[in-house]
């Protein structure tokens, strides 16, 4: 379960970005995360809010923008949305598929006051 140490990353991120802009409160941390890391947002949500426990995140929300994994036919220059890794063109069946989207993990914004 590597949600957990995502989880640590994402507020030791926070907390630095925090620190460093004077903020009393965290109230809200937006991420977005690709398809290709398999990271279960459930788990990622539950060990966010065990992590922000006493802290001035205590009361801040996790968002959570699942990316989709997209790619782009290197042949036939068709994109196209995948449920799996295995990519081929639905259009001219190459497998020469360059991915577009889905390998993002990375935190976008921080609201805080």
């Amino acid at each position: 379960m590597h949600e957990v140490s995502i989880a640590q990353s994402l507020m030791d991120v926070v907390f630095e970005t925090a620190k460093n802009n004077g903020a009393k409160k965290v109230n809200k941390v937006f991420v977005k995360i690709g398809r290709l890391q398999a990271v279960e947002s459930s788990p990622l949500m539950f060990a966010f809010d065990a992590l922000k426990d006493g802290t001035i995140a205590e009361e801040g929300e996790l968002i959570i923008d699942n990316v989709p994994l997209t790619g782009k036919c290197i042949d036939c220059g068709h994109e196209n949305t995948f449920e799996q890794i295995f990519m081929q063109c639905p259009k001219c069946g190459s497998h020469a598929v360059k991915i577009l989207t889905g390998e993002e993990l990375q935190i976008t914004e921080i609201e805080v006051d």
